[in-house]
């Protein structure tokens, strides 16, 4: 499968998402597209110098509170595995890390008022399986001794198609910045 082909749904969320949360005091950060001032890689990294060595993980979209570097959401999409290796590794490799960057240069501030989304397309929900890999998540986040590990919350989600992604993305994001509108 070609990467870009199968990356187009989570383009489109993304610039759906820049459109709708621009307008509404936030900074719509994301990987993949265009050369756009809000468009490249966001990664968590661990350690004091930023490298390839350091990266964990490269996310999708952030939403960044207008004005400030603070991370309200962190969003994975993932097009084509819907795996729970593949939810776990994107968890992980976030709450493993020290920091999150924009571009290999803008430090964004992750706390207790962050969400960490995870979404996967799937022909079947597995509501019982993402409940279970969410809750024990939780269980090994409130162990781990890392920066990033003091986001506030877990999302783990599946969609069935790209309507689905955005009904879906939109719950999920509400209730994650309720606190901020």
């Amino acid at each position: 499968m070609d990467n870009r082909s199968y990356r187009q749904m989570t383009v489109k969320a993304a610039e759906t998402l820049f459109g709708y949360y621009g307008r509404n005091g936030y900074d719509v950060l994301y990987d993949h597209s265009s050369t756009k001032e809000n468009v490249g890689k966001i990664v968590s990294w661990f350690g004091d110098t930023y490298g390839r060595e350091t990266e964990l993980s490269q996310l999708d979209i952030a939403i960044v509170k207008k004005g400030s570097d603070q991370v309200l959401a962190l969003i994975e999409i993932e097009e084509a595995d819907d795996s729970p290796k593949t939810f776990m590794g994107d968890v992980f490799g976030v709450l493993m890390g020290d920091h999150i960057r924009f571009r290999g240069e803008r430090e964004l501030a992750v706390g207790a008022y962050t969400t960490l989304i995870v979404l996967a397309k799937s022909k079947v929900m597995h509501r019982k399986r993402n409940a279970y890999l969410y809750e024990e998540g939780m269980k090994v986040k409130s162990t781990l001794s890392t920066a990033n590990a003091i986001i506030g919350n877990i999302v783990i989600e599946t969609f069935a198609d790209e309507k689905g992604l955005y009904a879906l993305l939109s719950s999920v994001l509400d209730k994650a910045l309720a606190e901020e509108l």
